[in-house]
């Protein structure tokens, strides 16, 4: 929808996907820092984690990419891997990247694992919201064609297409032009896909905070309850995918998300068979050292 923020020349500038990203990374950042506290974790121990999960969330995306959507010129020519013009990322990817390098990284800090899992979960969700922005913005990710669709109002028109109402179900619609997103669907509404996740991402991030204040019984929930809704709004959003290069279970039939989607609700619900009766061990918030001496001189 608008690819480009800035442009420097012909292909140089500063591109709206890769802008999102990084307030991606910095929001979900941002917030694990500030509640990290609450369980009683430095947040000076965390920048390190950060950057070491940033690097491993972009490259397991961009693995899962090649590995489930273009998996033939991955194994011919592997190189194409580091290759800026070629490929994307896949959010899984660097979900399950980031979150076994974190893992690790807790380990070996001395960090509460389980703890610091509910912590950093919502901060991912509102991570994805925002790279979603991502994708609307760059036109991936979108929506196949809307049968039958016939538009009663022009909402916004952009250099890469336009958000447009419909005078029925979806109601909201996108329209690419020639050139912007993934595929061939163009000049034709689509469904907004990116818009459905990025509310659905938001909604969840909300919906786990409130959890996080009044309604944790045991630690790992808020992993385990974040871990089903994602996978059922994945799944449902999948029915409407239209960038078919994603790849197709031969065998399910299932698009290579909602296969994972089906394994991750399996896995969260043997987290909270285990956990459940563990209930939350002692927490205690962060105070830092000066301020503790500041409190004992009052």
């Amino acid at each position: 929808m608008f690819p480009t923020l800035i442009k420097f020349g012909e292909t140089a500038g500063i591109h709206m996907y890769g802008l999102m990203i990084l307030l991606a990374l910095l929001s979900g950042f941002t917030v694990t820092s500030k509640r990290a506290k609450t369980i009683g974790v430095d947040p000076d121990k965390l920048p390190l984690m950060y950057m070491l999960v940033a690097i491993a969330g972009i490259l397991g995306a961009r693995l899962f990419y090649f590995l489930f959507s273009d998996t033939a010129n991955f194994f011919s020519d592997p190189t194409i891997f580091f290759s800026a013009s070629q490929g994307g990322l896949v959010f899984y990817g660097g979900a399950i990247g980031g979150t076994l390098t974190g893992v690790v990284y807790c380990y070996f800090a001395k960090i509460p694992i389980w703890k610091m899992a509910d912590v950093s979960i919502p901060a991912i969700m509102l991570g994805l919201a925002v790279g979603r922005l991502g994708c609307f913005f760059a036109g991936c990710c979108h929506g196949s064609s809307i049968d039958e669709a016939h538009v009663s109002t022009v909402l916004l028109e952009m250099q890469g297409g336009s958000v447009v109402l419909l005078d029925h179900a979806p109601f909201l619609s996108l329209i690419f032009n020639p050139g912007v997103g993934v595929g061939s669907i163009h000049n034709i509404p689509t469904y907004p896909t990116q818009l459905w996740e990025f509310t659905g991402a938001l909604s969840i991030f909300l919906a786990l905070s409130f959890m996080w204040k009044r309604l944790r019984h045991f630690d790992g929930q808020i992993l385990a309850t974040t871990m089903i809704f994602y996978a059922g709004l994945r799944s449902s959003i999948e029915n409407f995918r239209g960038d078919k290069i994603r790849g197709e279970d031969i065998v399910s039939g299932l698009s290579t998300s909602q296969s994972i989607s089906a394994a991750i609700v399996v896995l969260a619900v043997c987290i909270v068979l285990i956990k459940f009766r563990g209930g939350i061990k002692p927490e205690k918030e962060f105070v830092p050292d000066d301020e503790e001496y500041d409190s004992e001189e009052a």
